[in-house]
């Protein structure tokens, strides 16, 4: 057995719950922001692979995938983003420190408000969370073998993202901007 078919295969059995949400907003800002260029800033206590989870959801969305029994076709990469990354981060934190696994807050914020909290002024989101001490690809390949959150992963509006890990706690968000393609 191959070393790394192990690690994924005892990543896999340490997977504790998967959720996922989403959530889309059909309000138009007053003013729309100008496209803008997606915050490359990183979180320097976010210790992950930013490359590896960018290379390994580009890879599931530009050769389409299958999401339980429906069919994605191929859709085009999403960018990082630091400002997903600040929000997922302080979730996966928050999760780890108040003993706790939910896409809502214990202090009610909801993934819509933490990412308004973070600056990021989505008009889409999607929300995947994990919960095991696992690595990248563990994770992404938890996340596709979850209708749910493959379908987040393979959203056609989604055109960046940002992962947060914590103590094993993963959250990722996906989003898109007002005025960005």
């Amino acid at each position: 057995m191959s070393g790394k078919f192990v690690r994924v295969a005892t990543a896999w059995m340490a997977i504790i719950f998967y959720c996922s949400c989403s959530k889309t907003s059909g309000l138009t800002l007053k003013e729309p922001e100008k496209a803008s260029q997606a915050d490359t800033s990183i979180v320097p206590e976010n210790k992950l692979d930013r490359s590896a989870l960018l290379v390994l959801v580009n890879g599931l969305r530009t050769h389409g995938c299958k999401c339980g029994t429906d069919v994605m076709p191929p859709v085009g990469a999403v960018v990082w983003n630091g400002l997903l990354e600040k929000a997922a981060f302080d979730h996966s934190k928050d999760m780890a420190v108040n003993k706790y696994f939910d896409h809502n807050g214990l202090n009610g914020s909801t993934p819509g408000t933490r990412l308004d909290a973070a600056g990021y002024h989505w008009n889409y989101y999607g929300e995947n969370i994990a919960a095991g001490n696992m690595d990248e690809q563990a994770v992404v390949l938890g996340w596709l073998n979850s209708p749910k959150h493959c379908h987040n992963m393979m959203d056609p509006v989604f055109s960046e993202m940002g992962v947060g890990y914590y103590s094993g706690n993963w959250t990722m968000e996906l989003g898109k901007r007002n005025g960005v393609q």
